[in-house]
């Protein structure tokens, strides 16, 4: 078997394998990977944030696609599953890294207590603060899906700051859509007149969020939603036939919001560089003119 074989191997043997949601985990990270692919350009080279890694289903993928230059990070609350991934990717791919982060959230807490001896967790806000401005790409697949509004408030500012002005934030959530089932999983699938959201069980095993809320988060974290695509979960479980660019869950793909003073017809009249250049002032502005501290008027 090849080196990705075998980390998917361990990873079916693991119990821990239930943990985050069962499955095939190549079948899965392969989707995930696939929806990644699709909707967004991945370079050899780009530096990755995998938050809410899990045992690294998608890690593996990311990690033999970077391979040639480019760096994962994995990030989880759950100890038992970061020391997992730095024992089964340490000798195999030396570009991928895992932090095991203090936080909670109370559909992992037992998980969480079950393994608070496999590895020490670093404060939250340090690894943020490490990573600032850091990730051309974070992607976090099944982790806004348990989040209450506070919580993916929260992360959104987080993610936001650890990501490139000129990067990008790809996020699966369930969102509430008129084509929702009734049910789903046993549970209220669908938000209720005037309502943003639901969490049917009170444990966040499904956060039902509107897309309205969504983007009204993005913005407060300074954010825009560039694109949404509706998942496959309402017809039907798993595994699943997806069309192009879709996955099991609904994506979301967040960007920097430009500052409210930026106008790109003046950002050229300043930086005249940048327009004997002919160098597109939005992209500019997000790749160099924001570190380099460029003016806007």
């Amino acid at each position: 078997m090849s080196a990705s074989e075998n980390i998917y191997a361990a990873m079916r043997q693991s119990e821990m394998c239930n943990w985050v949601g069962g499955g095939d985990p190549a079948v899965v990270g392969g989707c995930n990977f696939t929806s990644i692919i699709e909707n967004l350009p991945l370079r050899r080279n780009d530096v990755v944030l995998d938050f809410g890694c899990g045992i690294g289903r998608t890690s593996v993928f990311l990690a033999e696609f970077l391979n040639e230059g480019g760096q994962v990070v994995g990030s989880d609350i759950v100890p038992g599953e970061i020391q997992f991934c730095r024992e089964q990717f340490a000798h195999v791919f030396p570009n991928a890294t895992f932090h095991c982060v203090n936080s909670s959230n109370p559909l992992y807490n037992d998980e969480v207590t079950a393994t608070q001896n496999a590895t020490p967790a670093i404060d939250e806000e340090l690894f943020f603060s490490q990573y600032r401005d850091v990730f051309d790409m974070t992607v976090a697949f099944s982790v806004f899906t348990h989040f209450n509004p506070t919580m993916a408030a929260h992360y959104l500012r987080s993610l936001r700051n650890v990501t490139k002005p000129s990067g990008h934030l790809f996020l699966t959530w369930f969102l509430d859509h008129p084509s929702n089932p009734t049910q789903f999983l046993g549970m209220p699938a669908r938000l209720g007149a005037g309502e943003n959201f639901t969490d049917p069980k009170g444990n966040l095993t499904v956060a039902l969020f509107s897309l309205a809320a969504v983007a009204e988060l993005a913005a407060d974290a300074g954010l825009l939603i560039e694109r949404v695509s509706y998942g496959s979960w309402r017809g039907g479980g798993w595994p699943f036939a997806p069309v192009k660019g879709q996955h099991y869950q609904d994506i979301v793909i967040l960007r920097w919001a430009l500052p409210s003073e930026f106008d790109a017809n003046t950002y050229l009249q300043i930086h005249q560089d940048v327009a004997a250049a002919g160098v597109d002032p939005v992209q500019h502005y997000l790749t160099h003119g924001y570190r380099e501290g460029r003016c806007l008027r």
